[in-house]
């Protein structure tokens, strides 16, 4: 029941946002038709997400399962990644397509800690976040006068390399390597205090890619090139739609930031707070129909994650069942992290 109600108090939420968004005439809902009626805006949603979200996205999270010794085929990877958009798509609440994706790794994994497939799935965010913020920074850089020399975009700017600066410190000392006995942070989680035992897990686990210390830089830049051939689909997309031609940098720097805000769990796609942040972000740099864009894009794109119930339905022998896995995910919600992988 109490889960329930929080995703009716989000959906809620999530009309209000719209609703103001249509009654101001920022949001033009009859402009999704456009999803089908060019046939390049059509065949470009479906590059950025079958070539981005599925095969890059998939080959991203199979390296990184790798980089813990979870050996799993890439086609089974990628069913797993079908699955887990389409669940993402259709249950916004605590069940969702990432915790899904890591229950089956688990389920098959048996002699590996649970704490290492949940590792996974997370870190599949967190590199994409830091694809985010390197792409942020550099147009920043490429064109540092204009963000800078603006009030209103300095501390957007400011943010971006706070941002980035943050995961290169967090990357640094995950490979350091520090003398045996010697690490600082080991011996703070593993004190007696509540909490610091499933953050014990998750170091542990992440001090395992030392092992590979190029792979997180490399699903890095898999997730750049996936965000660069969205960018590339938006400014298009913002051509097609608005007749604007905004600049590469400028474009560089907003669209990694609306992106960003689709990360909090309100509703699938950022559905609400997207279309708010895409507007805010397009007006504070001279531009219209920030809104409209998103929307087009959001859609377009959950609309393809609809097709994940195919190796769902197809492969259900192989998969458990829904209340199943419910009972499976709240089990490995427990606090069990066992922090058992050698660094």
């Amino acid at each position: 029941m109490r889960t329930l109600i929080k995703t009716c108090l989000k959906l809620l939420v999530v009309a209000a946002l719209l609703g103001w968004l249509v009654h101001s005439d920022k949001l033009h809902l009859d402009q999704l038709k456009i999803l089908v009626s060019n046939p390049w805006i059509a065949v470009g949603n479906l590059a950025v997400w079958g070539i981005g979200s599925v095969l890059l996205g998939t080959f991203r999270w199979w390296l990184l399962l790798r980089g813990l010794g979870l050996v799993v085929s890439f086609f089974r990877a990628l069913r797993l990644q079908l699955i887990g958009l389409f669940f993402n798509t259709t249950m916004p609440g605590a069940v969702g397509g990432d915790i899904i994706k890591a229950v089956y790794i688990i389920r098959e994994q048996s002699k590996q800690s649970k704490t290492a497939a949940m590792l996974t799935v997370l870190l599949d965010r967190v590199v994409g976040l830091g694809a985010l913020f390197v792409m942020a920074a550099t147009a920043v850089l490429v064109n540092p006068g204009f963000f800078f020399s603006q009030s209103n975009l300095a501390p957007l700017a400011i943010f971006i390399f706070v941002g980035l600066g943050g995961l290169l410190v967090g990357y640094a000392v995950v490979m350091y390597p520090f003398k045996e006995g010697r690490d600082p942070f080991r011996w703070l989680f593993t004190r007696n205090l509540p909490g610091l035992n499933k953050i014990h897990g998750i170091y542990d686990a992440l001090r395992a890619y030392r092992k590979h210390p190029w792979l997180l830089i490399a699903t890095v830049l898999i997730s750049v090139v996936i965000q660069s051939g969205a960018v590339m689909y938006g400014l298009f997309l913002t051509h097609v739609l608005t007749g604007q031609a905004p600049d590469l940098d400028v474009f560089c720097t907003i669209y990694p930031l609306g992106v960003m805000t689709t990360a909090l769990p309100l509703a699938p796609g950022g559905l609400g707070l997207g279309h708010v942040a895409f507007e805010r972000l397009f007006t504070m740099v001279g531009l219209t129909g920030g809104a409209n864009i998103f929307n087009v894009i959001v859609l377009g794109q959950l609309s393809l994650n609809l097709l994940g119930v195919i190796p769902y339905v197809l492969y259900r022998s192989s998969f458990a069942s829904l209340r199943e896995m419910e009972a499976e995910i709240e089990a490995q919600m427990e606090p069990q992290l066992e922090p058992n992988i050698s660094c």
